[in-house]
């Protein structure tokens, strides 16, 4: 079974914020086994800037942060025509960025929820794919 999971998701497996553990849960289960995560390749992008902003991470911290977010297996989808074409409907239907689109339009093409703890990625996802908030997460 695929799931999408986003940055606002990914980004708390190395920085402490609210839902943290909720965030380790769907990293622990795909580890386990029990889903696919899935989500586009910008994903890698978004989640490093997290890393380099938090200042309470050491910079050898950091880099083992970033190393292990591509050693987690998570299934990156790259860009195509037809998938930027389908963003860039969404985003401009559900008046919300490009990158929060392609989360989105993952999950469409998937058939898979998208797990956000962002509540306008939330919104903007109704109807459009099946929208697992981060606090309501269970395995």
């Amino acid at each position: 079974m695929n799931v999408v999971v986003d940055a606002s998701v990914a980004a708390k497996w190395f920085n402490i914020e609210e839902f943290s553990e909720k965030a380790a849960q769907v990293k622990d289960a795909h580890v386990r086994g029990d889903f696919e995560l899935s989500a586009p390749t910008h994903i890698v992008c978004e989640v490093e800037n997290s890393i380099l902003k938090n200042q309470q991470l050491t910079g050898e911290d950091a880099d083992e942060a970033i190393a292990s977010i591509l050693q987690l297996g998570i299934r990156l989808l790259a860009p195509s025509m037809i998938r930027a074409g389908r963003t860039m409907t969404i985003a401009r239907l559900r008046h919300t960025t490009f990158y929060d689109a392609s989360y989105l339009q993952t999950a469409e093409e998937l058939r898979a929820p998208l797990i956000t703890a962002d509540e306008s990625q939330a919104r903007a996802g109704n109807g459009i794919a099946r929208i697992v908030h981060l606090r309501e997460f269970t395995v």
